[in-house]
């Protein structure tokens, strides 16, 4: 795309220009900055009247730190105009939950001298029941959000937990609060305050809301719908001793309710109706599962990456975060929200939102999922809980791509470039329109780990998947293929081994469902795409796949393969031996594992089956459950005493001779 440059010494269109603005303009005067433009602005900026900046591309207004200002004027000028539409940021054509969009990067002006509205475009994927979003507007009504948004007055009301209010997550405590953060349990269902005051004009954000990360009940609006939020843009600042902490001392004070997530927060919200663990593979509530983790979002109206926030780029251009190897994985877009007067809310991340971080910072998974669009919203878990402090203002970025560690870290930095010793394979599913519906990845470095990771906290840097993703992968054994004792637990989505001990070792992949019909290859080495028809790396090798267990072919960057079969092997390395060309039976989707909402294992049924059996052993091998024709349209709740410590072994047999085993460990 060809990027043009628009400097901006001095420029009036129209008059009025005084000493603390350097761009103005008049009244009916229009300024239109296409996509791909980038228009720098070194002082204040002023509209007046129905004086119009139509952003398609990019604007960067740069004060002096004290007088310069950014403000929309009337025709008199003896009042600020606040009702919108001078400064407006576009979204380009295209889909608008994926089209680009028109960015304001503002610094050096203080927070009191920006009183200018600025109009966003807004529409974002639906995640569910509740949307999470940001909000970078200082001052902002939160009553205005509701016509704002599209649905109107009755958009949003003061009554928790009925699928319309507006909430604001703590993540000191690991909850959701309203406009009056209780320091004692509730009173009453109704009691002022649990919700953001969503109806009151003087109900407002504040300086301490620009990186808050908001949900609201989505009854009564569309998110997918093209809609336009207005306000005053915060300053920036948040960097320097200003940096915003991730503490874990008080998270660390938060009883879950070891072993079942059954213990009640001051709204008598159980924990397990809301706390989710995206990377930890460990038994749910216990040890520091769901502990450690931040959610934030992008304060600004402007893009920006957090790919480098674990990597030590050198002083010359560093974005000042050093989480060094404490960041787990990062986390956006959650999917699925529902809501259930019983059970709570419960969510998803969407499994291609899901990245993980190895020891030396280096990001594994879809990296351009880090680069969080304005008003996107994000979730770090960290291995530990060694303190950390997360600078905002030096993450901008215009480009929705990562900047590669030794470029700087500027808002027009330059795209990606370089980060490690990593080869990732990402194999993409498609659908008969050759849309992208699914993806897995597969990433093997010297340092990684083969197999289950007891203690995964310390160093892994894979993320399971949930079961009904369409593409995944299973745990590895070390001599190659499916380990059988996680087969039935977990899944995943990234896949980590060793590049040394597991050279020419198979992992397994599974394609679920009827709508994939192709499957393309992306390969990056030290983190880059490679060029097309690539397929030796740095490490002197490549990437294979087999169809079932049929002979294994080399992959090339940009490969795509129509789906012929359900079950694929995957190698880093040419396979360690010959290979039949036979059909074989695929490991069966069908996974044991433990629900937290509903506190109880259930089976979760491979799509294929019609119907199960079902059988439960004790230790003494007695049987206590067994039930016939299963039927496998739902999950089967496996009913035992939560209270009884004890072990269990699960039989599932499907309809086609399939059989499932699993052991259940209750503590």
């Amino acid at each position: 795309m060809k990027k043009n440059l628009l400097t901006i010494g001095l420029l009036a269109i129209g008059l009025s220009v005084q000493a603390q603005v350097l761009l103005h303009v008049d009244n009916t005067a229009k300024m239109y900055v296409s996509n791909g433009t980038l228009v720098y602005n070194g002082g204040g900026l002023q509209t007046r009247g129905s004086g119009n900046i139509d952003l398609y591309g990019n604007m960067m207004v740069v004060g002096n730190g004290s007088s310069d200002v950014l403000r929309t004027i009337t025709t008199t000028a003896t009042d600020p105009k606040t009702d919108g539409t001078n400064i407006v940021l576009r979204l380009n054509p295209g889909a608008p939950v994926s089209a680009t969009y028109g960015q304001l990067y503002i610094t050096g002006i203080p927070q009191g001298n920006i009183t200018g509205i600025v109009d966003k475009e807004y529409a974002a994927t639906k995640h569910g029941a509740y949307q999470q979003f940001g909000i970078p507007f200082i001052g902002k009504s939160f009553s205005d959000l509701g016509t704002e948004l599209g649905g109107g007055a009755n958009a949003f009301n003061n009554t928790r937990w009925g699928g319309r209010e507006i909430l604001k997550w703590n993540n000191a405590s690991l909850r959701w609060d309203g406009s009056i953060p209780v320091t004692a349990p509730i009173t009453s269902f109704t009691q002022p305050g649990i919700t953001i005051d969503a109806l009151s004009p003087t109900s407002v954000t504040t300086a301490a809301d620009r990186t808050a990360y908001f949900t609201a009940g989505t009854t009564n609006w569309t998110t997918e719908t093209l809609h336009t939020v207005k306000g005053s843009p915060f300053a920036d600042g948040i960097n320097g001793a200003n940096r915003i902490p991730l503490t874990s001392a008080p998270q660390t004070a938060v009883s879950f309710g070891l072993g079942t997530g059954n213990n009640q927060n001051f709204y008598y919200e159980q924990y397990k109706t809301y706390i989710f663990d995206s990377f930890s593979t460990a038994t749910a509530w216990t040890g520091d599962w769901g502990k450690f983790t931040y959610q934030f979002s992008n304060p600004y109206l402007t893009n920006i990456d957090l790919s480098l926030i674990a990597y030590d780029e050198g002083t010359a251009v560093t974005d000042n975060n050093d989480f060094g190897n404490n960041v787990w994985g990062i986390s956006v877009d959650p999917q699925n929200v529902v809501y259930n007067s019983t059970t709570g809310t419960t969510s998803s991340y969407a499994t291609t939102q899901n990245l993980t971080f190895s020891a030396s910072g280096v990001p594994n998974g879809n990296y351009d999922a880090l680069v969080i669009k304005p008003l996107g919203t994000f979730k770090i878990k960290l291995r530990n809980g060694t303190d950390q402090l997360l600078d905002f203002d030096n993450l901008r970025r215009f480009s929705a791509t990562p900047r590669a560690a030794t470029t700087s870290y500027g808002v027009t930095a330059a795209k990606n470039t370089n980060y490690g010793t990593i080869k990732q394979l990402g194999v993409l599913a498609l659908d008969a329109n050759g849309n992208q519906i699914g993806e897995t990845y597969y990433v093997v470095s010297p340092d990684y780990a083969t197999g289950h990771i007891q203690n995964s906290n310390t160093s892994s840097v894979q993320a399971v998947t949930t079961p009904s993703a369409i593409i995944q992968t299973f745990e590895e054994s070390a001599t190659g293929g499916i380990d059988p004792n996680y087969s039935s637990t977990y899944r995943l989505y990234i896949n980590e081994a060793n590049e040394t001990n597991y050279l020419g070792k198979r992992i397994d992949m599974s394609v679920f469902g009827n709508n994939v019909a192709s499957l393309k290859f992306e390969i990056r080495d030290n983190a880059n795409l490679v060029a097309n028809n690539t397929h030796v790396l740095s490490g002197g090798t490549g990437f294979y796949y087999s169809v079932a267990n049929g002979q294994a072919v080399q992959i090339k960057q940009g490969d795509v393969i129509p789906v012929s079969n359900t079950n694929y092997g995957l190698y880093y390395g040419a396979p360690q031996s010959v290979l039949g060309t036979g059909e074989v039976k695929p490991q069966s989707r069908t996974l044991i594992t433990y629900h937290p909402a509903i506190d109880n294992y259930i089976v979760r049924f491979d799509p294929e089956w019609k119907s199960a059996s079902i059988e439960v052993f004790d230790a003494s091998g007695k049987l206590v459950v067994s039930e016939k024709s299963v039927k496998t349209n739902t999950d089967y709740v496996i009913k035992l005493d939560s209270q009884l410590k004890a072990v269990y072994v699960v039989k599932v047999v499907g309809n086609d001779g399939t059989i499932v085993n699993s052991k259940i460990l209750i503590k």
